[in-house]
Protein backbone atom coordinates (compact mmCIF):
# COMPACT_ATOMS: atom_id res chain seq x y z
CA UNK A 1 0.00 0.00 0.00
CA UNK A 2 1.49 3.24 -0.96
CA UNK A 3 0.46 6.43 1.66
CA UNK A 4 -0.05 10.07 -0.27
CA UNK A 5 3.15 12.37 -0.36
CA UNK A 6 3.17 14.89 2.31
CA UNK A 7 0.90 17.84 1.75
CA UNK A 8 3.35 20.00 4.29
CA UNK A 9 0.34 21.31 6.09
CA UNK A 10 -2.96 19.99 7.78
CA UNK A 11 -5.73 20.46 4.65
CA UNK A 12 -8.76 18.72 6.77
CA UNK A 13 -11.84 19.16 4.49
CA UNK A 14 -10.32 20.54 1.42
CA UNK A 15 -11.22 18.21 -0.87
CA UNK A 16 -13.44 19.71 -4.42
CA UNK A 17 -14.72 16.37 -4.81
CA UNK A 18 -15.69 13.74 -2.04
CA UNK A 19 -16.98 10.07 -1.75
CA UNK A 20 -20.45 10.01 -1.10
CA UNK A 21 -19.70 7.89 1.72
CA UNK A 22 -18.15 10.50 3.43
CA UNK A 23 -21.30 12.71 3.69
CA UNK A 24 -23.07 10.03 5.34
CA UNK A 25 -25.96 11.70 7.89
CA UNK A 26 -23.57 9.73 10.57
CA UNK A 27 -20.52 8.80 10.65
CA UNK A 28 -17.73 7.77 12.78
CA UNK A 29 -14.04 9.45 13.76
CA UNK A 30 -11.89 7.34 15.86
CA UNK A 31 -9.06 9.20 17.39
CA UNK A 32 -5.98 7.33 17.57
CA UNK A 33 -2.27 7.78 18.47
CA UNK A 34 -0.90 6.80 14.90
CA UNK A 35 -3.45 7.75 11.92
CA UNK A 36 -1.04 5.72 9.89
CA UNK A 37 -0.41 2.63 11.61
CA UNK A 38 -4.44 2.81 12.40
CA UNK A 39 -5.12 2.83 8.51
CA UNK A 40 -2.57 0.59 7.91
CA UNK A 41 -4.58 -1.55 10.30
CA UNK A 42 -7.55 -1.83 8.66
CA UNK A 43 -6.36 -1.95 4.98
CA UNK A 44 -4.19 -4.60 5.42
CA UNK A 45 -5.69 -6.65 7.99
CA UNK A 46 -9.74 -6.37 7.20
CA UNK A 47 -9.48 -5.21 3.03
CA UNK A 48 -11.17 -1.94 3.55
CA UNK A 49 -9.85 0.91 0.95
CA UNK A 50 -7.43 3.82 2.10
CA UNK A 51 -10.14 6.50 0.53
CA UNK A 52 -8.14 9.34 1.62
CA UNK A 53 -4.86 10.81 3.75
CA UNK A 54 -3.41 14.24 4.74
CA UNK A 55 -0.22 14.66 6.63
CA UNK A 56 0.51 18.03 8.79
CA UNK A 57 2.39 18.85 11.61
CA UNK A 58 2.45 16.91 14.88
CA UNK A 59 4.28 18.18 17.64
CA UNK A 60 6.88 19.42 15.22
CA UNK A 61 6.59 16.14 13.03
CA UNK A 62 5.61 15.56 9.80
CA UNK A 63 2.84 12.80 10.26
CA UNK A 64 -0.55 11.38 9.29
CA UNK A 65 -3.41 13.23 10.67
CA UNK A 66 -6.18 11.80 9.34
CA UNK A 67 -7.60 9.13 7.44
CA UNK A 68 -11.04 8.17 5.80
CA UNK A 69 -11.17 4.10 5.04
CA UNK A 70 -13.99 2.18 3.62
CA UNK A 71 -15.18 -1.19 2.79
CA UNK A 72 -18.33 -1.59 0.69
CA UNK A 73 -20.90 1.33 1.36
CA UNK A 74 -19.33 2.02 4.64
CA UNK A 75 -16.35 4.85 5.58
CA UNK A 76 -15.33 5.97 8.87
CA UNK A 77 -12.58 8.76 9.97
CA UNK A 78 -9.29 8.24 11.74
CA UNK A 79 -8.10 11.09 13.42
CA UNK A 80 -4.99 12.17 15.11
CA UNK A 81 -5.67 12.04 19.08
CA UNK A 82 -4.41 15.73 19.19
CA UNK A 83 -7.26 17.04 16.86
CA UNK A 84 -10.34 15.49 19.27
CA UNK A 85 -10.42 19.21 20.78
CA UNK A 86 -11.17 18.29 24.55
CA UNK A 87 -13.26 15.21 24.48
CA UNK A 88 -13.98 13.37 27.56
CA UNK A 89 -15.19 9.78 28.35
CA UNK A 90 -18.75 10.32 30.25
CA UNK A 91 -18.95 9.98 33.92
CA UNK A 92 -18.77 6.67 34.73
CA UNK A 93 -17.32 5.87 31.64
CA UNK A 94 -18.24 4.45 27.99
CA UNK A 95 -18.20 2.08 25.33
CA UNK A 96 -19.55 1.62 21.90
CA UNK A 97 -19.60 -0.75 19.35
CA UNK A 98 -19.72 0.28 16.03
CA UNK A 99 -21.38 -2.13 13.44
CA UNK A 100 -20.43 -2.27 9.88
CA UNK A 101 -23.29 -4.04 7.37
CA UNK A 102 -21.03 -6.06 4.44
CA UNK A 103 -22.24 -8.46 1.64
CA UNK A 104 -20.16 -11.23 3.01
CA UNK A 105 -19.63 -11.14 6.42
CA UNK A 106 -18.07 -14.70 6.40
CA UNK A 107 -15.47 -13.91 3.92
CA UNK A 108 -14.44 -10.84 6.56
CA UNK A 109 -14.25 -13.23 9.21
CA UNK A 110 -11.92 -15.76 7.21
CA UNK A 111 -9.50 -12.61 6.63
CA UNK A 112 -9.64 -11.28 10.04
CA UNK A 113 -8.63 -15.00 11.82
CA UNK A 114 -5.69 -15.57 8.97
CA UNK A 115 -4.65 -11.55 9.57
CA UNK A 116 -4.16 -12.45 12.93
CA UNK A 117 -6.96 -9.78 14.20
CA UNK A 118 -7.77 -9.92 17.48
CA UNK A 119 -11.54 -11.28 17.36
CA UNK A 120 -13.60 -10.17 20.63
CA UNK A 121 -17.09 -12.13 19.66
CA UNK A 122 -17.14 -15.35 17.40
CA UNK A 123 -19.03 -15.07 14.58
CA UNK A 124 -22.74 -16.59 14.80
CA UNK A 125 -26.45 -16.12 13.64
CA UNK A 126 -28.09 -13.94 15.80
CA UNK A 127 -32.07 -13.61 17.10
CA UNK A 128 -31.99 -10.14 15.76
CA UNK A 129 -31.63 -11.09 12.19
CA UNK A 130 -27.61 -10.59 11.99
CA UNK A 131 -25.04 -13.27 11.25
CA UNK A 132 -21.83 -11.07 12.73
CA UNK A 133 -18.67 -10.73 14.83
CA UNK A 134 -16.59 -8.94 16.83
CA UNK A 135 -13.27 -7.45 16.27
CA UNK A 136 -11.18 -5.51 18.58
CA UNK A 137 -8.51 -2.63 16.97
CA UNK A 138 -5.19 -2.14 18.06
CA UNK A 139 -6.17 1.26 19.65
CA UNK A 140 -8.77 -0.57 21.47
CA UNK A 141 -11.95 0.16 19.27
CA UNK A 142 -14.23 -2.84 19.02
CA UNK A 143 -16.31 -3.29 15.31
CA UNK A 144 -19.19 -5.87 14.78
CA UNK A 145 -19.55 -6.54 11.24
CA UNK A 146 -22.68 -7.89 10.14
CA UNK A 147 -24.64 -9.38 7.34
CA UNK A 148 -28.46 -10.28 7.23
CA UNK A 149 -29.36 -13.65 7.71
CA UNK A 150 -31.22 -15.30 4.92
Amino acid sequence: MRFPPSCGRLRRYAMVKRDPREMVPITVELFVPDVEASARFYTEKLGFELMRMERGNIDGAERATFAVVGLGRAAFLIAHKSLEGGLAMPPGGGSIDIRIVVDDVDALYRRAREGGVAIAGEIADRDYGLRDFIIEDPDGFRLRFASPTV
